[in-house]
This record gives C-alpha cells, structure tokens and sequence, in this order.
C-alpha cells in the first residue's frame, strides 16, 4: 500500500467519524482538513511523484520497484555536455566521424575502473566505430548564431594567417550555410 493511498483511507475514515457521530461537535472548535483536502494533497503527491520518476527515466534512471537492489542500477554514459546517450541519439565529434549511436558499451579498465564506450555509425558507413563518450556531442542543427560565429572565427584565423586565401570562396561557402540554417527556423 502506497502513502497516498493511506492518505485517502484516512480522508475515509475522517468523512465516517465526523458525519456519522452526532455527538462529536471536535470541529466547531478545531477546524479540521475536509476529505476533499486529504484527496487533494494524495493527488500532488501521487503527481508529483509521477514527474520525478518520468524525469528520472528521461535521465536514464530506469524504474523499477524498491525491492530491487539499487546497486544493480547503471547510469547512462553521458557526452561531453553531461546528457545522456541513447540508442538513435545523432552526435558530431571535433576528432572523430559524426553519426548515430548504435550501441553503449561498459568494460573493466586495467585499474579496475568502470570504462564506458559509444558505438557510433558515421553518416554513411556500415559500421561503428567505438570511443569514449566524452569525445562526442548530441547533435543540435545550427542557428544562423552558429553559422555566424563560425565565419567570424574562421575569418579572424585567415586574416591573421600568412597564407592568403580565396575570400569569395570563403563567403559563398558560409552564404550556403547561412541559406540553409535560415530554412530550417
């Protein structure tokens, strides 16, 4: 049995002892929680409750019941920005292939240590590659913010460079990107 649904049997009880005793005149001088405000303090929580476990599993925490043995739990392997992988997830990578995570991975280091890997299918290859989870990033598609800051970085480390370099290439490369980043807001 639940607390709340201890609650509600003592919302019960309280609706029988103060309807059905004619004597009992407790609540002239002590007002009392009506049943309705035990059930409706039963329903927060139950809510309440609902959102920390849909939260928790959104986090990679599986529900399961109490009686199991939470040492047994895994934690998900997370990115580079502390969210979680899972199966489907598109990640980029500044050293290795961007792609799709296919598959995680838990091992024992020669430390002992508890080691994690990602299996990453790269766009258009047939297999995965396996690395460390820190190495990648989920995947967000770029605002024109992004697009942006990325000319003006690649342009500050061109001019500031000896090598000279194609500007009108260099625009038109980013215009398409800027073009493309504006069709998907």
């Amino acid at each position: 049995m639940s607390i709340t649904d201890e609650l509600r049997e003592a919302a019960a009880e309280l609706e029988v002892r103060y309807t059905h005793n004619d004597h009992d005149f407790t609540d002239l001088f002590y007002p009392h929680p009506s049943r309705r405000e035990f059930l409706a303090i039963a329903d927060r929580i139950d809510a309440e409750h609902e959102a920390a476990c849909a939260e928790a599993y959104g986090n990679g925490v599986m529900s399961v019941p109490i009686a199991l043995d939470e040492s047994q739990w895994v934690k998900l392997p997370v990115d580079a920005d502390g969210v979680p992988f899972r199966i489907g997830d598109k990640v980029d990578s500044d050293h290795y292939e961007d792609g799709t995570v296919i598959g995680i991975q838990y091992g024992l280091a020669a430390n002992g240590a508890i080691r994690e890997l990602v299996a990453v299918r790269p766009h258009g290859w047939d297999t995965a590659t396996w690395h460390d989870p820190e190495e990648y990033a989920h995947h967000h598609a770029p605002t024109v913010e992004d697009v942006l800051r990325e000319f003006g970085k690649g342009w500050h480390e061109q001019m500031s460079g000896p090598e000279t370099f194609d500007i009108a290439d260099y625009v038109e490369r980013y215009a398409a990107k800027l073009r493309l980043a504006g069709d998907a807001e």
